[in-house]
């Protein structure tokens, strides 16, 4: 009976072993298939990624740059570059990284705005960037109806046509509110960024400090530099050797006069016989003499006593000296070798002897001055606390500080972001 049973397992399992081998064959068989079609998807990957890359000009994480966007501002620097009569081919290289360092900076700050959430403006901020960019635009057309209006349209007709041209020229009232609104949204990272900052007397004795150092060696190596300052308003921390105050009182020709004076010197310049010379200058101390009165009036009032910023109020016409000037409280800073200003005005400067001393009347192309020797000025650096104390100077320290770490930030960000370009695109 054993010897059956054992016959029979023996005869089923010769039966099923063809099967057996057929269902492994074919599970062998789906293996393969699912390794092709898993190779398949991943070549159709790569060429995917080959083939995209053809398209872009940078990527980094969570964005890509395309080559349409490269190439536009490629061709806007481009022409920036003949402007300045540099062909641009000479400098491909350096433009395309400008081009591609700007495009995915703005980018990427622009991810970082909405993720802080401060890229949208607020609803009161995007009326105000509304009315201002209206403002502007009226202020535009205002300026060009002012001399291209023609007589013969009516007001709405002529306001459209500088609309059209204006239009041409790139500018819309969409496009000045896509401008304000860029900057809004810069703005507001820029707060959102630095708002928990503290700066401390540490960082700003540091930052006085750098200023010091800076400021003498720049002004040691180009003592125009230090009156370029001076002349243009900004924050002086150390003074160079042999330098005064001087403020002055300028004296105006009339309107005419001036208009005059600008063709008789452009007639001189030409040159012309002895006769057509001397004629100009007849004509041109004719001028100055018209001024007679009203310079020895100024003079009477100051010998008088009266106050010099009040007679430059009166009679001044010099707007670097005028209330709300660069020079008002100040004057200018003159020294025996300075460029910047007009020889005869250095030389009458630095000729008056005492503080107080005022100069002889000195006639100039825009009238007659009189110059006035309010001090000199003491060399070296300013002290720390005359920097604590100046409203404005510690301001621009703080804003500059505080731009200082939110440069820092922004470098993170772009470090972080894995950047790479493709400069061979486009």
């Amino acid at each position: 009976m054993r010897k059956k049973l054992l016959a029979a397992l023996l005869a089923l399992a010769l039966l099923c072993a063809p099967a057996l081998a057929e269902e492994e064959r074919i599970a062998e068989l789906e293996a393969r298939v699912a390794e092709l079609e898993a190779e398949n998807a991943e070549l159709r990957e790569l060429l995917s990624q080959e083939e995209s890359a053809r398209l872009l000009a940078a990527r980094f994480d969570g964005g890509v740059i395309t080559v349409s966007e490269a190439k536009a501002e490629y061709d806007y620097l481009a022409y920036y570059y003949e402007q300045l009569g540099m062909d641009p081919d000479d400098h491909e290289d350096t433009i395309k990284n400008e081009v591609l360092s700007n495009l995915t900076e703005d980018a990427i700050l622009i991810q970082k705005a909405r993720e802080l959430g401060v890229y949208e403006p607020s609803a009161e901020e995007a009326a105000q960037i509304d009315a201002r960019a209206q403002a502007s635009l009226d202020e535009m057309v205002d300026y060009y109806l002012s001399y291209q209006a023609d007589p013969n349209k009516t007001d709405e007709e002529n306001r459209a046509a500088v609309l059209e041209f204006l239009a041409g020229e790139g500018t819309t009232l969409e496009s000045l509110i896509e401008s304000m609104t860029s900057q809004g949204w810069r703005d507001r990272l820029f707060a959102a960024v630095t708002a928990d900052v503290q700066i401390t007397d540490e960082d700003l004795r540091a930052y006085y400090d750098q200023a010091i150092a800076n400021a003498e060696m720049a002004y040691t190596a180009d003592p125009q530099s230090y009156e370029s300052d001076r002349l243009g308003g900004a924050a002086v921390f150390w003074n160079p050797q042999g330098y005064r105050r001087v403020k002055r009182i300028l004296i105006p020709f009339s309107d005419e006069n001036a208009a005059r004076m600008r063709e008789l010197t452009a007639q001189l310049e030409l040159g012309g016989d002895e006769a057509t010379i001397a004629a100009a200058l007849s004509e041109m101390e004719a001028i100055y003499r018209s001024l007679d009165d009203t310079v020895a009036e100024v003079q009477g009032r100051i010998d008088a006593g009266e106050d010099f910023n009040a007679l430059i109020d009166a009679y001044g016409a010099d707007p670097y000296m005028a209330e709300g000037g660069v020079g008002r409280e100040d004057g200018y800073y003159v020294g025996v070798g300075s460029q910047l200003l007009d020889p005869d005005f250095v030389s009458a400067a630095m000729a008056l002897a005492a503080p107080g001393d005022t100069s002889e009347p000195i006639e100039s192309a825009e009238g007659v001055y009189i110059l006035r020797y309010e001090g000199d000025v003491t060399p070296g650096p300013i002290s720390f606390e005359t920097f604590l104390a100046d409203a404005e100077m510690r301001a621009i320290a703080e804003e500059e500080l505080l731009s200082d770490d939110y440069n820092a930030t922004v470098e993170s960000w772009l470090e972080e972001a894995n950047i790479v370009f493709y400069p061979e695109n486009f």
